[in-house]
């Protein structure tokens, strides 16, 4: 008797140390993640933060004093010039039309496709989750021209529809939606079958409220990729007038010579619509990453 309650007071003694190594075990893990992530948001800030610095040098110190990452005379010339001396109202106008556009159609049709695929029952619906997966890993290079084609073929060429029809036929959206519509229980949907909820009535009254994280998530990610849209833009309007802001600020870049003083100002410019938005959306965006990210 007396050597087992010797051994299960040393097997007692022992739990208090076995947690504890997993504690610490968590907490180093923890601190190298963080540093890990510090890091990696340093690499991504540090350019932004280059090209602001380097924006409020007066041209003619940009490349001579290239050592000298704070400006001794910042100054705010080039921002004037780049919206005096260009029509950037008029790209930042071409920019917002196109993005809200592409915003809308996506949130709406991404929704309804995504619900569909997730909770529907119909002939051929794997076949057609399988062709959206499929479409994601072909580049948009390798299209580029097929597509330049068949918009002529249309009259679109120079158009904004030729820009926003295709942006909205991302079939990203219709995957992360469908991710998440899998998580909802299916139970929710039988309970409003019992109240006399129709299939419409179920997805605007139930399923749409519990989606607004993954709609708010879904509209930072098309927001972000449609304003810094550039090469699709570029191709299809021939007209410098309708061209978006990101498209805009290329001209600046000339074949002889570049104001790139001019060019960083509108830099700095075009991120900080995105910047705004990420911060405005932070916490619901957050959201929906964890819960579109469940099911298979």
């Amino acid at each position: 008797m007396t050597t087992l309650a010797t051994e299960d007071l040393d097997f007692e003694d022992d739990q208090p140390s076995v947690e504890y190594e997993g504690s610490r075990y968590d907490t180093v893990a923890k601190w190298v993640a963080h540093g890990i992530l510090i890091v990696m948001s340093a690499i991504m800030t540090i350019p932004f933060l280059w090209a602001f610095l380097t924006s409020l040098k007066p041209e003619n110190k940009i490349f001579t004093t290239i050592h000298q990452i704070i400006p001794a005379h910042p100054t705010f010339a080039n921002y004037v010039n780049v919206w005096m001396q260009n029509p950037l109202d008029r790209w930042v106008l071409n920019s917002l039309v196109l993005t809200v556009g592409v915003v809308f159609f996506t949130l709406l049709l991404d929704t309804l496709a995504g619900y569909a695929l997730a909770k529907g029952d119909f002939k051929g619906k794997s076949f057609v989750y399988t062709l959206v997966i499929g479409t994601l890993v072909i580049p948009p290079q390798v299209v580029l021209v097929p597509l330049y084609l068949e918009m002529n073929a249309l009259n679109w060429s120079n158009t904004y529809w030729a820009i926003i029809v295709l942006y909205v036929a991302n079939p990203f959206g219709t995957f992360m939606m469908r991710q998440f519509f899998l998580g909802v229980p299916d139970s929710l949907i039988e309970a409003a079958r019992m109240d006399g909820c129709s299939t419409i009535q179920i997805y605007t009254r139930v399923m749409l409220p519990l989606a607004k994280p993954a709609l708010s998530s879904l509209g930072v990610f098309t927001f972000i990729f449609v304003w810094g849209a550039f090469l699709w833009p570029l191709v299809i309007l021939n007209d410098s007038a309708m061209y978006p802001l990101q498209v805009g600020i290329g001209l600046l870049t000339g074949k002889y010579s570049s104001q790139w003083g001019q060019l960083l100002a509108g830099v700095v410019l075009a991120a900080l619509p995105v910047i705004a938005a990420y911060l405005l959306a932070q916490r619901t965006f957050m959201e929906g990453i964890a819960l579109t990210g469940g099911k298979g």
